[in-house]
């Protein structure tokens, strides 16, 4: 069950009876100590009024319990955690109003830390929109079938060229406005796929490429790229099971989150508002947890009828999960989708277009538009016979 409310409508209600219940469970106790102080006065002025200590013991045992209701409501519903419906709304209708009414400041807040969700202006960067900011709901048009995908190359990685100091591009992901894809160092040398790179932030619809922050060694290879559009990061795995993370409005390293494993794919699903990597036929899927500034293992889901060669990366189309699937060393190549269960939904081949790209697929991501791309060793590829969800980031 999604950590989140079914409805705008219950997240408003709920949400309006807690904070109904705490200002009454504040006030109404006051009242009470009040009336007792009151008659506690009066009992001073006439001692022989029958049942005044008991009145003012039940006032005051009255007050004290009503102060309680709030936080024993709250415990017994935070017990529940996402067992009911109620539950789970209750539990995070505050931030399902706040996730689905952003709208971006006029300001930056720069006091945004780490360990903490973005909640300074998310939309603008340079005077243009990101793309950053809260899932919309996305509907299922994804077209379910076999076949192959025709690709055209619309951004060139610009690797392997003896004058570069990249390899191949490794991973990619997508953030409403730009395509972010990672590429290895030192070409020619035998520590270049193992020793840090860059990630290259480019405008999707033109191809400009507007900033690229070098990553050290810690970096290890360039695989595993998502964006947590909740917090407005760009995750990258790293070495020490630790995620490095980026501002993607400031297009800077900040800091690290942890995570249990490192995953040669990952990508982070807008619907859900969860972390997946792949793992020996398994999605992982992880909760960013505040506190520990940690993405905890929420659940696991073994794939069914997988029957793939050897996994380069991840992708979303806002609510299933692309698989890129490619061997380096032969032509087998190919795209999985699969449901957040475990279901294979189709099972895509390539066809013509891909030659430009090189012989593996590193990553797959739909735009906002229902627009399939693939990442690629020599860039990004924009496919022209495929419809698939848009991926829910606001724009």
């Amino acid at each position: 069950m999604s950590n989140y409310c079914s409805s705008p409508l219950l997240a408003t209600f709920l949400l309006a009876v807690k904070n109904w219940m705490t200002i009454l469970a504040i006030i109404i106790p006051i009242l009470l100590i009040l009336a007792s102080v009151i008659r506690f006065l009066k009992l001073m002025n006439n001692p022989e009024e029958k049942n005044g200590l008991k009145k003012i013991r039940n006032m005051v045992l009255a007050a004290v319990i009503i102060f309680f209701i709030p936080i024993l409501v709250n415990v017994v519903m935070g017990f529940l955690g996402e067992k009911t419906s109620i539950s789970s709304c209750w539990n995070n209708a505050k931030k399902y109003k706040a996730n689905n009414s952003y709208k971006p400041s006029s300001e930056k807040d720069t006091k945004n830390v780490i360990g903490n969700p973005q909640e300074y202006e998310k939309g603008k960067a340079n005077g243009s929109g990101t793309g950053a900011g809260p899932a919309n709901s996305v509907s299922d048009k994804t077209d379910y079938r076999n076949g192959s995908l025709n690709v055209v190359k619309i951004i060139n990685a610009n690797a392997n060229a003896p004058t570069s100091r990249y390899r191949s591009l490794q991973a990619a992901c997508y953030t409403g406005r730009h395509v972010v894809y990672s590429q290895n160092t030192n070409y020619g040398t035998n520590k270049g796929s193992s020793y840090g790179g860059r990630i290259c932030w480019t405008l999707l619809d033109s191809g400009k490429q507007e900033k690229c922050v070098e990553v050290g060694e810690e970096g290890g290879h360039m695989d595993g790229l998502a964006y947590d559009n909740d917090r407005g990061y760009i995750l990258k795995t790293s070495t020490k099971n630790k995620l490095m993370c980026y501002d993607n409005v400031k297009m800077e390293f900040v800091g690290y989150s942890d995570i249990d494993r490192v995953h040669v794919g990952m990508t982070y699903i807008p619907s859900i508002h969860m972390l997946v990597g792949y793992s020996g036929g398994t999605f992982v899927f992880y909760k960013y947890n505040q506190s520990k500034n940690k993405y905890e293992k929420h659940h696991t889901v073994q794939l069914k009828n997988y029957n793939g060669v050897s996994v380069q990366g991840l992708g979303t189309d806002g609510t299933n999960i692309f698989i890129a699937d490619s061997e380096p060393n032969t032509s087998y190549r190919a795209l999985y989708t699969y449901s957040l269960t475990g279901d294979k939904l189709e099972t895509f081949s390539f066809g013509s277009g891909f030659s430009s790209l090189s012989s593996e697929v590193e990553a797959a991501f739909a735009d906002n538009n229902g627009v399939l791309y693939l990442a690629c060793p020599l860039g990004i590829g924009k496919v022209t016979n495929y419809t698939a969800n848009k991926i829910g980031l606001s724009s």
